[in-house]
């Protein structure tokens, strides 16, 4: 307990930088929402003019402007990303840090087993994820309805905004293996802006080459926001593939870990 709430305070500062800085990010998107109401019409003749695949890399093929969700998972998309990378950097980080700081030796002497340790720190992240995730959930919510006084369908709503979670967690979780594959990370945030720009960026060319088996690559394409949009739903098959990527990731994290060499200076 003692290992967990340290990591808790170690984390606390960056958990709430992020926090404010996600929900101030999406008001002050949503802040434009009114203008954008006012002008949908003239605003999405301009977007026709695009591509397909940009309008659905953007969640814009069914969705209008002029509606609240739809104006939300417009802006969502750039949330998602920056969520993203706070998770990677949450999972890299965690356990990294006792490598590059060389303090392996003193947390691995205590009376606990390594697989005890690391179960420790990844319940710190997860708890740190979830508390992202609540404050985003109520706090978008109500940015929603301050800017706005049409109705929201609450499911629709909570699917758009649970693909945060998503895509935290299996980002937390490749996070994770990177770490431990890695001997020693000096800095952690180009990694993680690295790793998640090259998902979004072949999930962008799975919606411009409508290539199916790029869709199975990018974990952006498994919560993809025009479908969401489309259906009210997630599909099935890409959250059984998510849920086996982040067993795989975690198992290995487990794996190597444990009879992983840390220095002591």
């Amino acid at each position: 307990m003692n290992v967990l709430l340290q990591e808790l305070r170690m984390g606390r500062k960056s958990l709430w930088v992020w926090c404010l800085s996600l929900v101030g990010t999406l008001g002050v998107f949503m802040l434009l929402f009114p203008l954008m109401a006012e002008q949908a019409a003239e605003i999405e003749k301009i977007f026709e003019s695009f591509p397909e695949a940009f309008r659905k890399a953007l969640g814009l093929t069914t969705t209008s402007l002029g509606e609240v969700l739809g104006y939300y998972s417009f802006a969502f998309l750039y949330i998602l990303l920056a969520g993203s990378v706070q998770a990677m950097n949450l999972g890299v980080s965690v356990l990294s840090a006792e490598v590059r700081d060389k303090t392996g030796d003193f947390l691995f002497v205590k009376p606990m087993k390594r697989s005890q340790i690391i179960t420790i720190k990844i319940a710190a992240v997860g708890i740190q994820i979830a508390i992202v995730n609540l404050v985003m959930c109520l706090g978008n919510f109500i940015i929603l309805k301050l800017v706005s006084d049409q109705s929201i369908d609450l499911k629709h709503y909570l699917l758009l905004t649970g693909t945060l979670l998503f895509l935290q967690v299996f980002f937390a979780a490749l996070g994770l293996a990177v770490s431990v594959f890695l001997k020693r990370i000096r800095t952690v945030l180009p990694i993680s802006m690295g790793v998640v720009f090259m998902f979004y960026i072949i999930y962008l060319l799975n919606q411009t080459l409508d290539d199916a088996k790029l869709a199975w690559i990018s974990p952006f394409g498994y919560f993809d926001l025009s479908y969401i949009n489309d259906h009210i739903a997630y599909q099935g098959k890409f959250l059984i593939a998510w849920a086996v990527l982040n067993a795989i990731f975690v198992f290995f994290t487990y794996r190597i870990f444990t009879k992983k060499d840390l220095p002591s200076r």
